[in-house]
């Protein structure tokens, strides 16, 4: 102390207890040193079960000289019951608050969740940066709703083939088994004539899935195909239909003697076409009796064709020997004209002795063409030249070429005067050259200079311009020559 040290100065006479003694003198004057602000953190408690509360522990440190209250904010995730929001909680001079957090205890199925605590920035207190919050644990405690009861399908089946007189059996099974008894839809037919109580009803299946359906059928004297009886299971409600066992069928066969055969009746005469053939070739058809007849059986036809193909048409006959089958030939021609595919046709007629099939009385062979079409004609312009005439005084003749379209790209012909009657350097002049249609021309001229040889009583004489086209890309030639006739003026 400040009186201590005075003492030891006194006593001592040290000059340094003077320094300590002002030291502690100046201590006095300043007071106690302030205390340090307190720091909030909090810690979570162990999880709980919802009903429970979730448990959280307040710590300031240093622990406050009075009690502190503490600004917290209150969160769930999930739904319950808490109180969410702002609170404060008042940590006292220990450093340490528990308080808690209510939960409640609900019957709904639902994930589990959590409560979490958050220090708030208040006054006289600074929060801590690792542990501003801490999270409770809440686990949800009830069980989840057991899931719907699946809907049954229903699927049928068939017993075994019967004769008629005895009960189709079948089974109708719903998967999974109903909890009570299930009433199903089903319609009932038959395929002939058994005696079947054809139409809706209802079947009951138990609670064990499965139930058995029998069908009568009835034993009659008439003789008739053997037929079938079918259960088809019914769109209803409390269940479904199967996709692959909808319906079952149970064969019923008939157990009754046949009819004795009727006497015997004329044969039916049919026909039918053999291949399709290419012109020139023979058009093929097979005529039959049925039953075969006992002699030589003769029957009429009529043969047409459609098309030009050569076939000999009109009325004809064929003898159907006893075997009860004959081959009928039809020829056809081989021309040179494109034309269209046809066919030859052969008609069964009314005769004696016979009946003509209902169904097979006409059969067709196709004929193809086999001739190519004519080639288009050319899309290009053509070239061509005119006959030219002039006096032999007249000094040249004047040919004209002319390009029958204007064409879209430049065009060149070459051209020569050859020799005819009239003889080169002694009437004309032998010219050559080339002449070019621009795009858009469609007109030219040629001149072939003439010699007047001043011959007494010559008749007239000519001469050919020849055109030559190279190139064939843009035109072409429709008349490639033309004759120049140089008229005698002497």
């Amino acid at each position: 102390t400040v009186e201590q040290s005075r003492a030891n100065e006194s006593v001592f006479m040290f000059s340094r207890w003077d320094r300590v003694t002002r030291t502690l003198e100046a201590l006095e004057q300043c007071g106690d040193p302030p205390a340090a602000t307190p720091e909030v953190s909090i810690t979570a408690g162990a999880g709980v079960t919802e009903g429970g509360d979730a448990t959280f522990t307040v710590t300031a440190v240093p622990a406050p000289s009075a009690p502190l209250t503490v600004d917290v904010t209150v969160v769930q995730a999930g739904d319950f019951g808490v109180s969410p929001g702002s609170r404060t909680v008042t940590v006292p001079a220990s450093g340490t608050a528990t308080f808690t957090v209510a939960t409640a205890n609900d019957s709904t199925d639902e994930a589990d969740g959590s409560v979490t605590v958050t220090v708030g920035v208040g006054s006289g207190y600074t929060v801590s940066a690792s542990a501003a919050a801490a999270t409770v644990a809440v686990q949800d405690d009830d069980l989840a709703p057991p899931p719907p009861a699946a809907t049954p399908e229903v699927s049928v089946t068939a017993g075994a083939d019967i004769d008629e007189g005895a009960n189709a059996a079948f089974t109708l099974t719903a998967d999974p088994a109903p909890s009570a008894p299930l009433t199903v839809d089903v319609t009932v037919a038959q395929s002939g004539d058994f005696g079947v109580a054809a139409g809706a009803r209802q079947v009951t299946i138990p609670t064990t899935g499965s139930v058995a359906v029998t069908v009568a059928t009835a034993n009659d004297s008439t003789d008739e195909a053997d037929g079938s009886v079918t259960v088809t299971l019914d769109v209803g409600t409390g269940y479904t239909v199967s996709q692959t066992a909808a319906a079952a069928t149970v064969a019923v066969a008939d157990d009754d003697d046949p009819a004795p055969p009727p006497p015997s009746a004329d044969p039916v005469i049919s026909i039918i076409a053999g291949s399709g053939i290419t012109e020139g070739g023979d058009a093929t058809f097979t005529v039959t009796a049925d039953p075969a007849p006992a002699a030589p059986l003769t029957v009429d036809v009529t043969i047409a064709q459609t098309g030009d193909y050569g076939a000999v048409t009109g009325s004809r006959t064929v003898t159907v020997p006893t075997s009860g089958t004959v081959t009928l030939i039809v020829a056809t021609t081989n021309d040179t004209a494109d034309e269209t595919d046809g066919s030859v046709t052969v008609t069964i007629g009314a005769g004696s002795g016979y009946t003509v099939s209902a169904t097979a009385d006409t059969a067709s062979v196709a004929v193809a063409d086999d001739d190519n079409p004519p080639s288009p004609p050319s899309s290009k312009p053509s070239i061509s030249v005119g006959d030219a005439t002039a006096g032999e005084g007249d000094g040249a003749v004047e040919f004209t070429v002319r390009l029958s379209a204007a064409s879209s790209a430049a065009v060149t012909v070459y051209y020569a005067a050859n020799p005819g009657t009239a003889m080169p350097y002694a009437d004309y002049l032998p010219d050559w050259g080339r002449i070019t249609f621009a795009a858009g021309d469609t007109s030219k001229t040629v001149q072939v200079s003439l010699i007047d040889d001043r011959t007494p009583g010559e008749a007239d004489e000519t001469f050919v311009l020849k055109l030559i086209l190279s190139d064939t890309t843009h035109a072409t030639l429709a008349d490639d020559q033309a004759q120049g006739t140089i008229t005698d003026n002497d």
